[in-house]
């Protein structure tokens, strides 16, 4: 496969395939740049886009058909002498090798240039993922470090829930103990006054029974000597017949306070 020749302008590089202008300094460009180009001075002279030689001649720069039909292939060599033909020929082969070679060396400059920007983005690439591995076992130390303090921490919370917990039920438990403590008290018989200021109270259901019949039962209390305390006192009794006195309903006497 044959492939066209481009535009030795520079940037531009667009394929030629139906007409170019083409110079004796073997150099090629589309027709854009050539007629912009190729507008010759008041001395008659232009210089070429791709060089800077001088196209003084007339012939030195044309613009030529790169699609010639057949009929203007037949004629534009006739009648010429093999040698003329041979010459022709061979300086045509010559500026299409001169295109081509430009054209691979082009080529390979840009290859050889896209290779040392790629070999230049690889080494930052590595250069990058060493980093980021940099990084990441970084990262991964400082996870695991995160990760035993927090299992660290989660274990301290642990012990001192179950701790909070074994305290709750001790206080739960004192609680209770002391509810019930509470209600025992509560329902004890409460014989003794804690008062210094009044006496203690004195149970006579042992005392009282069932007397003689030839005897009279009194019951006065007597006064205290001591008024300052101003407090009534169980009366002197006789003697009872205890023999009976389980048939007798007791009570209990309690002084009170004047």
């Amino acid at each position: 496969m044959t492939l066209d020749i481009v535009c030795n302008f520079r940037k531009c590089r667009k394929s030629l395939s139906s007409h170019a202008w083409v110079t004796t300094c073997s150099h090629a460009f589309c027709i854009e740049h050539g007629q912009r180009e190729f507008k010759r001075n008041a001395e008659n002279s232009l210089t070429c886009p791709a060089c800077g030689s001088e196209l003084r001649d007339k012939f030195d720069v044309i613009q030529a058909d790169l699609k010639p039909s057949e009929t203007f292939k037949s004629i534009v060599l006739a009648g010429m002498k093999p040698d003329v033909i041979m010459d022709i020929a061979m300086r045509a082969m010559s500026f299409w090798s001169y295109q081509v070679e430009q054209e691979t060396l082009y080529q390979e400059s840009v290859a050889k240039h896209s290779k040392d920007k790629l070999q230049c983005l690889e080494e930052v690439n590595t250069l990058n993922v060493q980093k980021l591995k940099a990084e990441l076992e970084t990262c991964k130390r400082k996870v695991n470090s995160l990760q035993s303090e927090f299992n660290k921490k989660r274990k301290q919370a642990e012990e001192l829930t179950a701790r909070l917990e074994e305290k709750t039920r001790q206080i739960q438990k004192l609680t209770f103990q002391l509810d019930t403590q509470k209600r025992k008290e509560f329902r004890l018989p409460n014989f003794e006054d804690k008062n210094d200021n009044q006496e203690t109270c004195i149970n006579i259901t042992e005392l009282v029974g069932k007397r003689a019949a030839s005897e009279a039962f009194v019951f006065k209390p007597m006064k205290d000597t001591d008024t300052s305390r101003h407090l009534i006192c169980s009366p002197k009794t006789p003697l009872f017949d205890f023999r009976q006195k389980n048939k007798r309903p007791g009570f209990q006497f309690k002084p009170i306070r004047s």
